[in-house]
């Protein structure tokens, strides 16, 4: 049985290449390659490769040639590759050339068209960089088809031509990489011919070296390329993307001037209001200090509706240690007639099942109704011309078209670097800045009215007041209800405890507080974190929508190398 393993084993590894050449079907006839040094140090190649697809149809071969190359110290070594031109049956071919970054891949054939029999291409390029000096000689050592070709070759043969007279040696190498094979040369005056006294098998190679007298052409050397990092980080590329970023935020600085700013006077006098200036509602007055309709401005309305007696609040008390305290909301049985459109629909959406409800029970409900009521919010700051349009849709504009450049720009980047450009990735990543310009810009965009700009200012005063009570506390024992009306404000400008503490400080200790009923007697502080205990349980219920349920040598060795196949 161990026989029969072994049998089976030796098989495989010694007639795999048949193995593959059966699978590829097809053969190279001849593989001829004429090389000319010239004066200058490049060298020239031409290679005639006569192929037999037999009856399989093909779109024609591909020739893959290194231009750089590992040396034994592990550093690299770079040469250069330009191709002159392609031929396929002595017409000009299709082709393409890409790069992976060590090798060039030349496909040549049509993608349109399929082939089959027999075929010649011929491939001409120059070289770079591929001479070598040594102490007593100067040397071209190369590998003449690469080690690639998955494919028998039938016949090679090379001819090395010298630019005068003063060549000294030749050798030639065939078979698998490291391969120690000889084959035959000859040599005259200026040229050395070589052929392989039989085929090539799959993956076999033809390496030949020609060494002739120092100093006969110029050893050319070819530097490192920049890195794609060195050629983005050029003074161009740094440039444009300085540009395109600076000039998208002088642009969007102008557009703001012109589109975005407040219109009215800015004044930098800042007067204490008493009141909410014009009756301005805490929701209003939210939208106006920060051009948003948070959640938070319709709590305050919540607790401000409560003040005006078309509500109450009641704590449930917790149930157990870490348990939360809850509340129930009850409407009262009081005309609407007064009340605005966005509080209407507030105080509907909220009641819509029943006079009572508890705010936990309005998670993953409320959530749509909320987006009606802030929808409603907008038009009414809008309607009272406190803005020149809704301020949610000028930002959502700006917004999208920010996220949308930023898309596109990240992926005009991506392409480019992959193919290392370096122009394209700094206007890609330019217009990257500009999209992120455009989403910072766009919470600046909502322009307010000379009237709504005049109130804004107006309402700095009243915040004045609000934080600075207990320097006006006269008003509060004067007015019996301010305390109440004042808190949905103090809310909204984020004062709650402040607020509270300066009531404290005051002494106002029974003032009367509307439609909100404690779990505990009356205590400004407290009663400061109790509401900002609902306000906090209110915003996340109503807010919350619910969840959605990766000279010595061998064959192989030298520049050249590479190989092909077909497509």
């Amino acid at each position: 049985m161990k026989k029969i393993i072994c049998f089976i084993t030796v098989f495989v590894f010694l007639f795999f290449p048949l193995v593959a050449f059966a699978e590829e079907g097809w053969q190279i006839d001849n593989y001829r390659s004429d090389i000319a040094i010239q004066d200058s140090g490049i060298v020239t190649v031409k290679e005639t490769i006569a192929v037999d697809f037999q009856n399989l149809e093909k779109h024609g071969i591909y020739r893959t040639i290194p231009y750089v190359y590992q040396q034994k110290d592990g550093s690299k070594y770079y040469t250069e590759v330009l191709f002159d031109s392609i031929l396929q049956d002595s017409n000009k071919a299709k082709y393409s050339v890409s790069d992976t970054g060590f090798n060039y891949q030349v496909k040549i054939g049509d993608a349109d068209r399929t082939i089959s029999g027999k075929h010649t291409y011929v491939i001409s390029y120059l070289l770079k960089g591929i001479l070598r000096g040594f102490g007593d000689h100067d040397e071209l050592y190369w590998n003449v088809t690469g080690n690639d070709w998955g494919v028998p070759i039938i016949d090679t043969s090379v001819a090395v031509t010298l630019p005068k007279e003063g060549l000294l040696s030749v050798y030639c190498y065939k078979g698998l990489e490291g391969s120690k094979d000889t084959c035959s040369s000859e040599k005259k005056q200026n040229q050395a011919t070589f052929s392989t006294s039989g085929e090539l098998g799959p993956n076999e190679n033809m390496s030949v070296a020609v060494l002739y007298k120092k100093g006969m052409v110029p050893l050319l050397s070819v530097p490192r390329p920049k890195s794609f990092a060195e050629k983005l980080f050029t003074p161009l590329p740094i440039t444009i993307f300085c540009l395109i970023g600076l000039g998208s935020f002088i642009y969007l600085f102008s557009m703001w001037r012109k589109k975005g700013r407040d219109e009215g006077n800015i004044s930098s006098t800042l007067v204490v209001e008493y009141t909410s200036p014009e009756k301005l509602r805490p929701a209003e007055v939210g939208v106006l200090m920060d051009e948003k309709a948070d959640t938070l401005d319709v709590t305050a309305t919540i607790i401000d509706l409560t003040g005006r007696r078309y509500m109450t609040i009641t704590e449930i008390a917790k149930k157990w240690v870490f348990g939360k305290t809850d509340y129930k909301l009850e409407r009262l049985n009081k005309k609407t007639s007064d009340l605005l459109p966005y509080e209407f629909l507030l105080l509907d959406k909220l009641f819509e099942d029943g006079n009572t409800v508890i705010v936990s029970t309005l998670k993953n409900k409320f959530y749509q109704d909320l987006a009606e009521v802030k929808k409603a919010l907008y038009k009414d700051v809008v309607d009272k011309k406190l803005f020149v349009s809704n301020p949610d849709s000028i930002r959502t504009k700006y917004i999208i078209f920010g996220v949308i450049l930023i898309i596109f720009s990240v992926i005009v980047v991506s392409v480019s670097a992959a193919s290392e450009l370096a122009i394209p990735t700094a206007v890609g990543g330019g217009f990257v800045v500009f999209g992120i310009w455009l989403v910072i810009f766009s919470g600046a965009m909502p322009k307010k009215t000379a009237y709504g700009h005049e109130l804004y200012q107006r309402i700095k005063g009243y915040r004045l007041f609000i934080s600075e009570a207990e320097k006006y506390r006269q008003r509060f024992f004067e007015k019996k209800h301010l305390f109440n009306e004042v808190m949905p404000y103090a809310i909204v400008f984020g004062l709650t405890k402040k607020f509270a503490d300066a009531m404290k400080e005051i002494g106002l200790k029974n003032p009367e507080v509307v439609g909100y009923y404690g779990a505990h007697p009356f205590n400004s502080t407290v009663f400061a974190s109790s509401v900002n205990d609902f306000s906090s349980s209110m915003s996340s219920a109503i807010s919350k929508a619910p969840s959605s349920s990766g000279s010595s040598g061998s064959s192989g060795g030298g520049f050249g190398g590479g190989g092909g196949g077909s497509w």
